[in-house]
Formats: C-alpha cells, structure tokens, sequence
C-alpha cells in the first residue's frame, strides 16, 4: 500500500509538471525581416584584366572596385572600374584604332532574387571610358569610333546540395564597343565549393569555370581599313581554383580562346587583331587575383 501511495503521488506530481508545461507560453520564431537596403563594396588586385577572352591591360597589372546599392532584395544599382590599356598605336608606330582610354568604368543596375536555390538576375550595364582621344585623330576613320556601349543581361543560377552552383549568362548589345555591331555572348558556369571539407578553419576552397560564345555582326561605321567591317565570332573559356578566408578571396585563372594571328582573306592580321585592334591582347592567359568584398550590415 505504501509503494501505490508513493506511485500515485509520483504520477499526481508528473501531472502537475506537465499541465505547468502546457501552460507556459511558446515562443514562435520569427525569421529575420528582410532589410530594406544594404551597400556591397570590394576592391581587386590582379596582374591582368581578362574580359572574354581578351586582355583589357594589354597585359598589365590591374585594380578595380566596385559599390553596388541593394533595396527590399531585388532591386540593386552599382559602379565598377578599373584600369585599362588601349594604346592608340603598336610598337611599330602603327595606329591600332583603339582609343587610349583612361579607365573602365561600368554603371549597371536591374532586378535580382533568390528563392532557395534559385537565383534570378536581369540588368542593364552601360560601359564608359573617359579619357578617350578624339575620333579621326590619325585620319579619317582612325579611331573611327569611340568604345562606350551597353549591354542588357539575363544571368540565371542554381545551387545544388550547397557544394554545384550551375549557371548562365546572356548579354545583348546592337553596339558592340561602339562599333555599331549586334553583339551576343552566351556562357554556362560551374562552381564546386569544398569548403565543408577544409582542413583549415574558417578557409574555403572552391574550383569553377566558364565556356561561352561572342556572335559579333558587322560595324556601321567605314575607315581606311574596311568599310561595313564584319566582326569574328569566336569562343572562349576559362578555369581556375580559388581560396576564401571571411571577406578575402585568392583566385588563380586560367583563360583561353579560339582568337587567333592566323592570316585569312577576310582578318590578313588574324582574328584577335581584328577584334582587339592587337595581335597580342589573346591567346592563353593565366591571372592571379586578391579582392575582399563585404556589405554594410555584414560590418555591424
């Protein structure tokens, strides 16, 4: 009798405890609010400056920095620059009809999203060189036009288990570099993040790559050289490994196209100096950067 006496006041005490639980109040979570507006900023180091394929430093060394203006988590506006090298002639004193533009300077904007996995982005991108000499400098037609242009994009992207990110890039202009040609580039990316098996706290490691297509038309402008001048197409590709370490990020890249020096009857100088204006702005280039990039808040 006294074990089921000291049984029933032990279950008497359990109800208790219980029915106290029950009355205490749950607190809900509530997920973060959204903020309503942020600020990314990062600077790059690098000892070149690739862009599709070609060189935009002839070669040199190259420092770029960007701000960009992020509102409710679509909409977004930014500046990005870095120098550049265009010189106006060769090494044989030959005008090359580039335009010896002082700096690159990208002023872009549009909407982009992310739903889980799914990331969605759609701009507009206008690329300004100051400091450009004057069309006609070493003749008519030479240069025969200056490089600002604009492109609009569409650049999906798709995270799979957090480590492959898959994506694609399409970029549409009917003025190529000023040129007055249509211009389409289209690219399919990979990235693999191994960061979650680092043997080094808080470093992550990641290996990506790119392979797109530049479709060129025909310029609208004539100079001494040709009249109504129709652009190579041509492919290009690049891979490289890269190392993160909180804000900082150490890239190694290879780059590579199918522009070539080789003589034809329509590019005797070859395809990359009918582009570039320089029979060396192409070929295999590997580019080693450092760029830090973070946001406002993420400095709170």
């Amino acid at each position: 009798m006294k074990k089921l006496a000291v049984f029933a006041a032990s279950m008497l005490f359990a109800g208790s405890a219980v029915a106290a639980d029950l009355s205490t109040p749950v607190k809900a979570v509530v997920p973060e609010p959204t903020p309503v507006w942020d600020v990314a900023f990062g600077v790059k180091l690098a000892n070149d400056y690739v862009f599709r394929g070609i060189t935009q430093t002839d070669g040199n060394a190259a420092v770029q920095g960007y701000g960009e203006l992020r509102l409710f988590d679509w909409v977004y506006a930014g500046v990005w620059a870095s120098n550049v090298s265009f010189p106006p002639v060769n090494a044989l004193g030959i005008p090359t009809g580039l335009t010896d533009a002082a700096a690159e300077v990208d002023i872009y904007g549009g909407l982009r999203h992310t739903w889980d996995a799914l990331t969605l982005d759609v701009g507009f991108l206008y690329y300004y060189y100051p400091g450009e000499i004057a069309v006609n400098t070493f003749g008519p037609g030479v240069p025969a036009a200056n490089l600002d242009f604009w492109e609009v994009y569409f650049k999906p992207s798709y995270v799979f288990n957090n480590f492959a990110t898959v994506g694609a890039n399409l970029y549409y202009t009917t003025t190529y570099a000023g040129t007055g040609a249509n211009g389409t580039f289209l690219s399919g990316t990979l990235k693999l993040d191994f960061s979650k098996w680092s043997p080094v706290t808080d470093v992550g490691v990641f290996v990506s790559g790119e392979f797109g297509y530049q479709w060129l038309g025909t310029t609208s402008f004539s100079n001494v050289f040709a009249a109504n001048f129709e652009l190579p197409s041509y492919s290009t590709w690049n891979v490289g490994l890269g190392f993160t370490y909180k804000a900082a990020t150490l890239d190694f890249r290879y780059y590579g196209s199918d522009l070539s020096n080789s003589f034809s009857l329509q590019y005797p100088l070859g395809t990359c100096a009918a582009i570039s204006g320089l029979s060396t702005a192409c070929g295999d280039r590997f580019v080693a950067s450092l760029s830090f990039d973070t946001t406002f808040l993420a400095l709170k």
